[in-house]
């Protein structure tokens, strides 16, 4: 059976060169691209791959917030989360989120043909560089740690992101097909729950907690 992939990553040069490499294999077909988060998971949506390659660091909706909604969507299709990131946070999300697998993009070009077809059959797979136990480690530091990214809800790290990436209120409401009244209270009930007094306080937080690359 052939193996349908869709792949999500801002990165124009290193998506095509990965869709490149993945067409090359009998086994596996690309159905579809993005460049950025709502696209990637309103597509995925539509087309219903077996197994969505995502990067973390997508534009308007990060890798991880699409993982977290595509598992609520439609739990059927599979997740590799594609990365640089070794940072913890980072792990212990993707593994709260019961992602599928997660590659590093140091070994893209080894590791991402062997993680689709294992995740495919039914495995889980891990970078080489992160093993089982050390995401165990991860995710009991992530829990200990708590803090305020747990306050707010996935709205709500949607609208921070955009915020952050330099988005106006009247430009979200048009982005998010919603009233500007409305965002308005959610940037409001954001900057009170998380004790922001600033847009300044607001991007820090955003790259404190890897809702944007600094």
């Amino acid at each position: 059976m052939t193996i349908k992939v869709f792949l999500a990553d801002d990165h124009k040069i290193l998506r095509e060169s990965l869709i490149f490499l993945l067409q090359q294999e009998s086994d596996i077909e690309v159905i579809g691209e993005a460049a950025e988060g709502h696209k990637a998971l309103d597509e995925i949506l539509r087309l219903k791959p077996d197994i969505a390659i995502l990067d973390i660091s997508l534009p308007r909706l990060n890798g991880l917030e699409v993982a977290a909604r595509l598992k609520k969507e439609d739990p059927s299709i599979k997740i590799i989360i594609l990365t640089m990131h070794k940072n913890e946070d980072f792990v212990a999300r993707a593994y709260q989120l019961e992602v599928n697998g997660y590659v590093l993009k140091d070994n893209a070009l080894e590791e991402l043909l062997k993680s689709i077809r294992i995740v495919q059959t039914g495995g889980i797979y891990l970078s080489s560089d992160i093993t089982s136990t050390v995401v165990s480690g991860f995710v009991a530091n992530f829990n200990r740690k708590g803090g305020k990214a747990e306050l707010i809800s996935s709205r709500e790290r949607e609208i921070v992101q955009l915020l952050a990436e330099g988005n106006s209120n009247k430009d979200i409401a048009q982005l998010l097909n919603l009233s500007l009244k409305t965002v308005e209270t959610h940037r409001s009930n954001i900057m009170h729950k998380l004790g922001l007094k600033s847009i300044t306080d607001l991007v820090l937080y955003a790259v404190r907690n890897h809702l944007i690359e600094p």
